[in-house]
């Protein structure tokens, strides 16, 4: 079928939008058989009309509310982010030095360690610097800066500065789009600022992404996989064979 009339393939996008809750901009690509740039200038314009809210990846109705709240987020992929985080865990020995930046699949990966004896956690997250206050052997430092309170996470100059002054084991880092081509993705600047400044700070890059921020971009490099050493993802409609990453990259599925 020919969905060339952006017309009709934006008004098919508002009825899965209603049959499902959330829309991902490869799964509508290779529905429509349109480049993934079509799908966001069709996300831009039902934006605009106050009919979706942009997400990493996709979109949501707007009945969430134009600024979607994290707790609303953290519901969506739910049990493929927890088998990520699961899996991720594993890697993790007391003793481990983490930085651990702000996001739905990192703060499940956050309470899968919480039991880890000795661990260094830094953290621009007080959500996940709360979990850790039950374990007195954690250290724990919590990166202060700019307070984001509708992601519920410190960015910006001063935690920057301060992510600086610290170096860890691992960088576990969240993703709001995974490109086999150009690496890991986000698309806000801000959160990217943030990663990219834990990466340099670290030995190992652990990054967690369920499946459907595979084969996608976003506005923001913020690794190319050359600084990428671990990626955790899941793979809910069989499609991670088809794609082709870096020989050098582990990737594990959940």
């Amino acid at each position: 079928m020919d969905y060339s009339n952006g017309a009709e393939r934006r008004n098919i996008i508002l009825d899965k939008l209603a049959e499902h809750g959330q829309v991902f901009v490869n799964d509508l690509a290779e529905f429509f058989d349109v480049s993934q740039e079509t799908i966001r200038r069709d996300f831009n314009k039902l934006e605009e009309l106050r009919y979706i809210k942009k997400v990493h990846g996709g979109a949501v109705s707007a009945q969430f509310g134009f600024e979607l709240e994290f707790k609303e987020r953290s519901k969506l992929a739910e049990d493929e982010k927890k088998a990520i985080a699961i899996k991720a865990a594993r890697m993790i020995k007391p003793g481990d030095s983490l930085l651990i930046d702000f996001g739905t699949t990192t703060l499940e990966f956050a309470r899968q360690i919480v039991s880890i004896n000795g661990l260094t956690v830094i953290t621009n997250s007080p959500i996940i610097a709360n979990l850790f206050h039950e374990n007195r052997t954690t250290n724990l430092i919590l990166i202060g800066g700019q307070f984001g309170t509708s992601k519920m996470e410190c960015i910006g100059s001063i935690a920057l500065q301060s992510i600086s002054s610290f170096y860890a084991d691992y960088a576990v880092i969240g993703a709001g789009a995974v490109s086999p081509d150009a690496g890991i993705m986000d698309q806000d600047l801000d959160e990217a600022a943030i990663a990219r400044q834990m990466i340099k700070q670290s030995n190992q890059t652990i990054v967690l992404a369920d499946g459907h921020k595979l084969n996608n971009r976003a506005t923001s490099l913020v690794a190319a996989w050359k600084e990428v050493s671990w990626l955790f993802t899941s793979d809910p409609d069989q499609k991670i064979k088809n794609l082709v990453f870096p020989k050098d990259l582990k990737v594990v599925i959940a």
